[in-house]
């Protein structure tokens, strides 16, 4: 009896293909801009906890012609999905819709961006919604009138300083907003164009900060541009003793390095999103050209309390109750 039940037990296990199958593990290769950030830990900690993956993380580091090379190993890799951060990376990655080179950018991998400011405006889809390609993602922005709006809360500014990079996508895409917004907020902007490439050196920003200090604006918008964020910490302190806030599109210049406000999406819950979307193309429950580009739609108001008091700008009674206070 006991060789017959051994027998059975063997026979099932060999119909049934043996112990119940895992999910097959995934590869996926992240591609970066400037190192790992919150969005990333957010995105990799969502797909860990649903399924097996092995992540090849690369990073740019600033220089844009490496993606190139990540996407070659990519192939090589047979990797099952590719996740971007950043406008610019993205577009070196998959080209922008009627500028695609197939020996180029990748046509047969599923992509998944996050913190792409505006993908519309950058070309990389006509429209939030599902792009028919091989693309899909998340925007992290804060419509800019609604920032702006923000902002005239803490002090009614008649003139507005920007500094950004002509080389970063974000950047000009930020100030094109922004000219477009001058006339209803009642303000006149004051552009300070950074010239020098992708990566700015320290000297640039210092010149550039001390034209724009020198035209007194009110407050000077900082730009999701990944290029300038790392040189926020010399933005704040440049503007400081002028006694002029900073504005920031992002969440990381008001946190660490003392920018003053900014109405934020948080880095954290768009690479949830993110990964969530990347999900449902691993688990094969969706196509990736189904799937549409969305932004979140919860926003906080971020205000380094700090900076405020050395400034002397504070937000008004009704926001601080419902801002998020540092």
């Amino acid at each position: 009896m006991r060789h017959l039940l051994s027998g059975i037990v063997l026979c099932t296990l060999l119909l049934c293909g043996g112990a119940p199958a895992q999910d097959k593990s995934h590869k996926v290769m992240m591609i970066l801009f400037r190192g790992t950030t919150q969005a990333e830990t957010g995105f990799m900690d969502h797909l860990r906890g649903r399924l097996p993956v092995e992540f090849l993380v690369r990073d740019v580091a600033g220089e844009r012609s490496k993606a190139r090379e990540f996407v070659r190993e990519a192939r090589r890799e047979r990797v099952d999905l590719i996740y971007t951060f950043g406008t610019s990376v993205t577009l070196d990655v998959v080209g922008a819709v009627g500028k695609v080179d197939p020996a180029v950018h990748v046509t047969d991998i599923p992509v998944v961006f996050n913190i792409v400011a505006d993908p519309v405006g950058a070309g990389l889809a006509p429209a939030f919604a599902a792009t028919g390609r091989n693309l899909t993602g998340v925007s992290h922005l804060v419509p800019m009138a609604n920032q702006i709006r923000a902002m005239q809360r803490f002090r009614q500014v008649t003139k507005l300083g920007v500094i950004y990079n002509v080389s970063e996508p974000n950047s000009r895409l930020a100030v094109a907003q922004l000219r477009g917004l001058a006339a209803q907020f009642k303000f006149q902007l004051v552009e300070e164009a950074i010239i020098s490439g992708p990566k700015p050196e320290a000297a640039d920003i210092a010149m550039g900060m001390q034209t724009l200090i020198a035209a007194r604006p009110g407050f000077i918008y900082l730009p999701s541009d990944s290029s300038l964020i790392e040189r926020a910490a010399a933005i704040v302190e440049l503007a400081r003793p002028a006694g002029i806030p900073i504005i920031s599109a992002t969440e990381g210049p008001i946190r660490q390095d003392g920018a003053l406000m900014g109405l934020v999406t948080n880095y954290g819950n768009a690479g949830t999103f993110a990964g969530y979307k990347a999900e449902q193309i691993l688990r094969g429950k969706e196509a990736v050209r189904n799937i549409p580009i969305e932004t979140l739609q919860r926003f906080t108001l971020v205000v380094n309390m700090t900076t405020a008091v050395q400034l002397g700008v504070y937000p008004p009674l009704d926001l601080i109750k419902i801002a998020e206070l540092l």
